[in-house]
C-alpha cells in the first residue's frame, strides 16, 4: 500500500500507535494534534487520505469537512470518534466523509479503510464525491436512536453509508428492538425526506388491501410522491403477498418511472433464512429485498446503553416537569440484571411507569425493586399461558398487536384475517403430524377431505408426504 496520510488526533499516544500501523502498511504519515496544522497541510496539497478525530482542541473537524471538500474534492476523509452515537455518524456522512470509524476499532479496520480509499482515489475518484445535501446539511439533535455500545456503533456505521443510496435495505431484529425507528431515520435523514414515508405492516393485511394501498399511492396522478416504502414485519406475508411484492420489484426495474427514486426498506422479527429453507418465504424475494442487511441487537446485547437510554426516556417522560427524574448507579445495576424480553420498547414503558409512580426527583431503589417485581409477576402469567388454552394465547397476541398500533385501528377484515392466521398453521402442523396423509389429517381435524383439499389449494400450502416437517 503506497500513499501519504494526514493523521489528526489530539491524543498523542493514539497518534503514535496509528502512525506506526499505517507506516508498517507502507504509507507515509504526517500526524498533528490541531485543526490549524491540519488545514495548513491540506492547503499546501499534502496527503492523499485524511484520517481525523472529530473533537480537536481548536474545533470540530466535521464542521471543517465542507471546506476541505471544496479545497480538495478528491480527498477521502475517514472520521474516527469516541463519541459513538448516531448523530456523529450521520453528521460525518452528510458532511461528506468517506468512512466513519467508531472508537475503539481494530487497527486492521483502519489500514483496510485507508487502503480502499487510496485505491478508489486512483481508479474511481467520482466514488469519493460526497452526497452533501442541498440544504445546510445540519442534523437535528433529537435523533430517535440512543446508544453508544459497540453493537450500536456498527449499526450507525452501516446507516451512515447507505442512507443516501438506492440499495434495498433489510432490517432484522426481535420485537421492540427499534426496527421502525431505523426505518424512519433512513427516510427522515435521506435525500427524499420531503416525500411520503409509506409504512405497510404485514401482521394483518390482505392482498386486496395491499393492492389498494399501491393503487392509491402510485396509480393516482394527484397523490403525493412516495420517498420510502417500508415493508414492516415481512415475515408475516403469505405467498400471495410475496408474489405481489416481487411483481412490484420487477416493475420497479422494468418501468423505473413508476417507482423512481423510491427507497425500499423491509423489516422482519424472525429469521427469514429459516423461512426460506422451510419453503415459507420465496428465496428470490428475500435476496431482492436484502441488498444491505442491518441487524438490530437485543437490549441484553447492549446493556452498556441502559444508563443512556434511561436518561433519554426520563427526559422524554418529564415534559411537564421542571427537571427530569434520575436513577442512582445501584438502580441502574438492578435494571441491568432484568431480562428485557420486550427489548427497548418494554424498557421504555418501564421507565415511563417509574416516572409516573415516583414522587421524588431521584427515583428510589425501593420503587424500582417493586416495579421490577411487578414485571416478574406479569412474565409468570405469560409463562402460564404457554401451557394454557389456545384462546388465551391468541388473546394475548391480539392484545399486544392492538397496543403496537397506538391510536390507530387495524385494517378492515380483521375477523377473516385472524381466522386465516390460526387456520394455516393448524392445517400445516396437522398435515406434518400425519406425514402428509390428507385422509388422516382431515379425520384428525374433524372436517371433510374435500374441505381440506380446498383449504390447501386456497392457502397455497405445500404438502410433503412420507416426511415429517416438525
Amino acid at each position: 500500500m503506497e500513499g501519504s496520510v494526514i493523521l489528526a488526533d489530539d491524543d498523542r499516544s493514539l497518534r503514535m500507535i496509528l502512525s506506526q500501523a499505517l507506516t508498517r502498511a507502507g504509507c507515509k504519515v504526517r500526524a498533528t494534534g490541531t485543526l490549524s496544522t491540519l488545514w495548513r497541510w491540506l492547503e499546501d496539497g499534502e496527503g492523499d487520505v485524511l484520517v481525523t478525530d472529530v473533537m480537536m482542541p481548536d474545533g470540530d473537524t466535521i464542521e471543517l469537512i465542507p471546506r476541505i471538500k471544496k479545497r480538495r474534492p478528491d480527498m477521502p476523509i475517514i472520521v474516527m470518534s469516541a463519541k459513538n452515537n448516531i448523530n456523529t455518524a450521520m453528521r460525518a456522512n452528510q458532511f461528506g466523509a468517506y468512512q466513519y470509524l467508531p472508537k475503539p476499532f481494530d487497527l486492521k479496520d483502519l489500514v483496510s479503510a485507508v487502503n480502499t480509499a487510496l485505491k478508489l482515489k486512483i481508479s474511481s475518484p467520482a466514488n469519493l464525491q460526497n452526497n452533501f445535501s442541498k440544504s445546510n446539511g445540519h442534523l437535528e439533535d433529537n435523533l430517535p436512536i440512543v446508544g453508544s455500545s459497540p453493537t450500536m456503533q456498527n449499526v450507525y456505521r452501516i446507516l451512515s453509508k447507505v442512507i443516501n443510496t438506492d440499495f434495498n435495505i433489510f432490517i432484522e431484529g426481535r420485537a421492540g428492538t427499534g426496527k421502525n425507528l431505523i426505518a424512519r431515520v433512513l427516510h427522515d435523514f435521506g435525500k427524499d425526506r420531503d416525500k411520503i414515508f409509506l409504512s405497510i405492516n404485514f401482521s394483518f393485511i390482505s392482498l386486496d388491501e395491499l393492492k389498494a394501498i399501491f393503487a392509491k399511492n402510485f396509480e393516482n396522478t394527484i397523490s403525493e410522491p412516495v420517498g420510502t416504502i417500508f415493508f414492516d414485519e415481512i415475515n408475516n406475508a403469505n405467498i400471495d403477498l410475496q408474489n405481489f411484492i416481487l411483481a412490484i420489484l420487477n416493475k420497479r426495474e422494468s418501468s423505473p418511472d413508476t417507482y423512481e427514486n423510491v427507497k425500499i426498506v423491509t423489516s422482519s422479527s424472525q429469521d427469514l433464512k429459516e423461512a426460506v429453507e422451510n419453503g415459507r418465504f420465496r428465496e428470490d424475494l428475500y435476496y431482492r429485498l436484502n441488498e444491505v442487511s442491518l441487524v438490530i441487537p437485543l437490549l441484553e446485547e447492549r446493556l452498556e446503553d441502559i444508563p443512556e437510554l434511561a436518561t433519554h426516556f426520563l427526559k422524554e417522560f418529564s415534559k411537564n416537569d421542571i427537571e427530569p427524574k434520575s436513577l442512582t448507579k445501584n438502580s441502574i445495576e438492578l435494571i441491568k440484571k432484568k431480562k428485557w424480553s420486550g427489548n427497548v420498547r418494554e424498557f421504555r414503558n418501564f421507565i415511563g411507569r417509574l416516572s409516573l409512580v415516583s414522587n421524588t426527583e431521584v427515583i428510589s431503589e425501593k420503587t424500582i425493586k417493586h416495579e421490577l417485581s411487578m414485571i416478574s409477576t406479569e412474565e409468570s402469567d405469560v409463562n402460564v399461558l404457554e401451557g394454557s388454552k389456545i384462546s388465551k394465547s391468541v388473546e394475548l397476541h391480539l392484545s399486544h398487536y392492538f397496543q403496537s398500533l397506538g391510536d390507530s385501528l387495524p385494517a378492515p377484515g380483521l375477523y377473516q384475517t385472524v381466522l386465516k392466521e390460526v387456520e394455516v398453521p393448524l392445517i400445516n402442523t396437522t398435515l406434518s403430524l400425519c406425514n402428509g396423509n390428507q385422509i388422516k389429517a382431515a379425520n384428525l381435524l374433524g372436517i371433510n377431505r374435500n374441505t381440506l383439499r380446498k383449504k390447501i389449494k386456497d392457502y397455497d400450502l405445500v404438502v410433503t408426504r412420507g416426511k415429517k416437517l416438525m
